[in-house]
């Protein structure tokens, strides 16, 4: 084979190599693929001038029609290949990386890059007038411009959103009546994901007429609003206050924005409240608006409000529905809770105070259940020599259900966050019930059980005296009938 053909046999080779790695080649690292392009674009560069020719000027061989022809094909693909390294070092020198995502604005560099190196190629290679050329493609353009309207206009639609930038790749947006997270943007439309786990596609000039909300900016506010009506006959005075006191049940709310609690509409039947709140990621909406949602129903029921119109709507009796509330006495007959509630002591608390505080050896008759009857409590243990807030109760939340039953718990220690209205139990209280009816103890202690396993497993990062010990269902079941004097 002579020096020639090595050299042609080469730079096909060299043209083969770029494709397959275009083709099959996918570098994670965009600088990796650029040094890729490089390397194969400097080697055909040296072998084309070894071989006596220049993509700059034409092929000297005309008396040579074959050759010729060939040497035309490697000018015009090493212009090609020139347009290749200079859009991937376009990429990776001139574009900041928070836009190296955008599908779109990638495309325009490319399309100019190639649109400029064909011309070239043309002009140099083939030596055809660049003016010519330039006015046959102007008139081809208006031919297919009008025949593609409504594409263009998305394609400039993008163009326009990708300049000013109103979402990026990964945010949660609302386009008109649709909400998602950006997965794509190109030169047709925008593709979302929708919380259904569809595609949803919105053209580039559809997007670019309707309101966009970008929910992820700016970052780490994000804010979610609920709206609820209750009969006009309730004063606005006693539902703020349960809205005021969902706001501070729930964690995940920031305190900067402050969250508000506003009346909205004054109605002949009823009135429009509405709570509005901030939360740190997109993520934690949901579960933030389900919690407060949660958390005002059972704040207005703790005040003796229900939710709705109906003037007669009524609410059960407050001992009896705080009982019920906890899960060792939602098996027990009314006749069973009625001792029970005739039991029940009612204190209340200012910001700030202490409501409970017992060791783990505290003496039995200390012990006693607290149910929230009202406002908002802060359950607190200590942890490297420091009060760490495990969790808030809310009405219907109680605290003390081991130590009241089986005189077996860990440290407990209840803080009330505002004013604050507690329904205490005392053991003595407990013991004729169980003793009455020893067929509830076993139930009573099964629900226990399961409670504590949803403790522990809430509270895993942190110690618990009751988490550590072994054989917990029978040292549980002695305890019980150390405490209330139950058979064996």
């Amino acid at each position: 084979m002579t020096t020639f053909d090595s050299g042609i046999a080469l730079a096909l080779g060299v043209l083969l190599l770029n494709f397959l790695a275009w083709r099959f080649f996918r570098f994670e690292q965009t600088a990796a693929r650029l040094l890729v392009r490089v390397g194969l674009f400097a080697i055909l560069s040296a072998t084309l001038w070894q071989l006596g020719t220049s993509p700059f000027r034409p092929a000297p061989w005309a008396g040579d029609p074959p050759r010729h022809i060939l040497f035309q094909i490697l000018g015009l693909l090493w212009w090609i290949q020139a347009a290749q390294v200079v859009a991937v070092g376009l990429n990776v020198i001139v574009l900041p990386s928070s836009l190296r995502r955008e599908r779109l604005l990638q495309d325009v560099f490319r399309a100019a890059v190639f649109l400029a190196a064909i011309v070239l190629g043309v002009a140099y290679v083939l030596e055809m007038p660049i003016g010519g050329l330039i006015a046959t493609s102007g008139a081809l353009a208006i031919i297919v411009g009008l025949a593609v309207q409504s594409t263009l206009s998305d394609v400039f639609s993008g163009i326009v959103l990708n300049a000013t930038q109103p979402f990026r790749i990964g945010d949660l947006v609302t386009i008109g009546d649709i909400q998602g997270k950006v997965v794509d943007s190109d030169w047709r439309a925008t593709t979302l994901l929708n919380g259904q786990g569809n595609f949803v596609v919105v053209p580039n000039s559809t997007a670019a007429k309707l309101a966009i909300i970008n929910e992820s900016r700016p970052a780490l506010v994000h804010g979610i609003t609920v709206s609820i009506q209750v009969a006009s006959h309730v004063r606005p005075g006693t539902v703020l206050a349960a809205l005021h006191d969902a706001i501070e049940g729930t964690k995940e709310l920031l305190s900067t924005p402050a969250p508000v609690a506003s009346v909205k509409a004054v109605r002949r039947r009823v009135v429009d409240y509405e709570l509005s709140a901030y939360v740190a990621s997109a993520d934690l909406k949901s579960k933030a608006r389900n919690e407060i949602a949660d958390q005002v129903y059972r704040h207005l029921m703790a005040h003796g409000v229900a939710m709705g119109e109906r003037e007669g709507a009524s609410v059960p009796v407050q001992g009896q529905r705080l009982l019920r509330s906890v899960d060792m006495f939602q098996t027990l007959t009314d006749e069973q809770l009625t001792p029970l509630c005739k039991q029940l002591a009612y204190e209340f608390f200012e910001p700030g105070d202490v409501i409970y505080q017992v060791g783990v050896n505290c003496p039995d008759e200390r012990r006693c259940l607290y149910i929230v009857a009202s406002g908002v409590v802060a359950s607190l243990i200590e942890h490297d020599k420091r009060e760490v807030e495990v969790h808030r109760l809310i009405p219907g939340d109680a605290a003390g259900r081991s130590g009241i039953l089986t005189g077996v718990s860990s440290a407990i220690k209840l803080k009330a966050i505002g004013k604050v209205q507690m329904v205490r139990l005392s053991k003595e209280a407990l013991t004729p019930v169980l003793q009455e009816h020893p067929e509830i103890a076993k139930d009573m202690l099964d629900t226990l059980m399961e409670y504590e396993a949803r403790v522990r497993n809430a509270e895993k990062e942190l110690p618990s005296a009751i988490a550590d010990q072994k054989n917990l269902f029978q040292r549980l079941l002695d305890g019980m009938r150390r405490m209330h004097g139950l058979l064996h």
